[in-house]
């Protein structure tokens, strides 16, 4: 490296480094406007206190249930654009007007000339202001001063006029002004799912913010009772399962299993012995019943006498039946009023199974129905313990959510079905690639033309974007 000349001042001053000098004065010059350097500055001119803890965001749990969409949608969307920015509006008269016309309009005011339409317009709502003075003591003599009739019944309905001279088309048409008019799809709908239970159920005693000791404790032996049956539905479901099977300590070794086999050897070649002879035994029994059979000559055909013989026999037989039903027949005419009394009492019993039919009916009704492949859950009871009874409506903790109870209601009145979340799994899409052996050379990499559709979705979607 070539060390520059500084042999006069001209060549100092050219060649001297004065980054160090500059940066060093612009230091000093920053202090000065900032108020003095920081190293001797004090530490409270520094540093604060802080009293109050800010709030730690709280790390979500991957594995925690989300809330359900309904309830979402209540929280509001944070963060969220406005789907729809440019929206319709109404402008007003003196927006829409030209801003040029509306300057020399402002100039004519200010300067005395007024148009005579705002004249005319002045004095028209003064002497309607006038008038309304003048009858405001008429008006009120005009109220109804006596109310001789019923002011929450019915009110009469006007009356259409008769389809004899009129045609239907002029009678929908003046329906239509007095709310008479009703479609045809709506004559015949069922709004009704035919439940006995209310919109809105009236809740416990027990369930109030100031309730009275029987009631408090009526209502929570019920949620008690509730907590209890849950708790005996799992045992049965333990009990059943991994109650069946021996634990650890008590299950089989290689020892007991050889013993438990092992045992009864004996009685079992004593059995073995005594099936051999009964075996025997009958295997000599098929062998005389062979020889018997063998023995016994064949079927003979039947003669003419026989089978005149037999056909004999059947209308025998039958003359019988004949005389048989003829008898009961007759029995039957004397025993018409045990018939009657038999009929009546059938009657009796067929109305007997008709109410009981409709009382089924009703109590199938009292409660959901099975709707969907799912059976229907209820809601927990909302209960407050005795330490946590306020006996104020201002002091007073919610309890359960409204949403929720809306929704359970509108189950159990049948208007909707009973649903569970569904849960979606994922399936990752599997990646096909082709043996470098099997290439021909002239086909396109089947993960780089996805890979490319993607990325011009993309780009249209931003595009897109950036125009709305």
């Amino acid at each position: 490296m070539n060390k520059a000349s500084k042999k006069n001042k001209k060549s100092w001053r050219k060649n001297v480094d004065m980054t160090g000098v500059n940066q060093f004065l612009e230091e000093k010059r920053f202090e000065e406007r900032v108020g003095g350097s920081f190293a001797d500055r004090p530490d409270e001119k520094l540093f604060t206190i802080e009293k109050e803890a800010k709030p730690v965001p709280e790390k979500r749990n991957r594995k925690e249930v989300k809330k359900l969409r309904c309830f979402a949608n209540l929280e509001g969307l944070p963060g969220a654009k406005d789907p729809k920015p440019i929206r319709n509006f109404t402008l007003k008269p003196e927006d829409r007007e030209n801003p040029i016309v509306r300057d020399m309009k402002t100039k004519k005011i200010k300067s005395g000339k007024i148009q005579k339409k705002f004249v005319d317009s002045k004095l028209d709502r003064q002497k309607f202001q006038k008038m309304k003075e003048a009858n405001k003591a008429e008006a009120m003599t005009r109220r109804r001063t006596e109310f001789d009739f019923d002011l929450w019944g019915a009110s009469e309905d006007p009356k259409l006029p008769s389809p004899e001279w009129i045609k239907p088309l002029a009678i929908t048409h003046a329906a239509l002004g007095t709310g008479k008019f009703v479609p045809k799809s709506a004559k015949n709908r069922q709004i009704s799912t035919g439940t006995k239970l209310p919109a809105v159920e009236v809740p416990d005693a027990g369930a109030s913010y100031n309730p009275s000791v029987d009631d408090h404790q009526t209502l929570l032996w019920k949620a008690a009772m509730v907590e209890i049956a849950k708790e005996k539905e799992i045992q049965k479901i333990e009990r059943q399962t991994t109650g069946m099977f021996p634990s650890r300590k008590n299950a089989p070794t290689e020892k007991s299993y050889m013993q438990e086999m092992s045992e009864g050897i004996v009685e079992l070649n004593a059995d073995t012995e005594n099936t051999e002879v009964e075996e025997d035994a009958d295997n000599a029994s098929e062998e005389d019943s062979e020889e018997d059979c063998s023995n016994t000559p064949g079927l003979k055909p039947k003669t003419r006498r026989q089978k005149r013989d037999k056909r004999k026999r059947m209308f025998e037989e039958q003359k019988k039946a004949r005389e048989r039903d003829l008898k009961i027949r007759d029995s039957e005419v004397a025993r018409v009023k045990s018939i009657k009394k038999e009929l009546h009492v059938e009657e009796l019993q067929a109305i007997v199974n008709q109410d009981k039919k409709q009382e089924a009916l009703e109590k199938k009704m009292s409660g959901p129905i099975k709707l969907s492949n799912y059976d229907y859950e209820p809601q927990d009871i909302e209960i407050k313990l005795s330490d946590e009874l306020t006996g104020n409506l201002r002091n007073l903790k919610q309890e359960g959510s409204l949403l929720e109870d809306r929704f359970k209601s509108l189950q159990r009145r049948n208007m909707i079905e009973v649903r569970v979340k569904q849960k979606t799994v994922k399936r990752l899409k599997r990646k096909t690639f082709e043996k470098r052996s099997h290439r021909m050379g002239w086909e396109e990499n089947q993960n780089k033309v996805v890979k490319r559709i993607r990325q011009e979705t993309k780009q249209r979607q931003r595009k897109k974007n950036q125009n709305a």
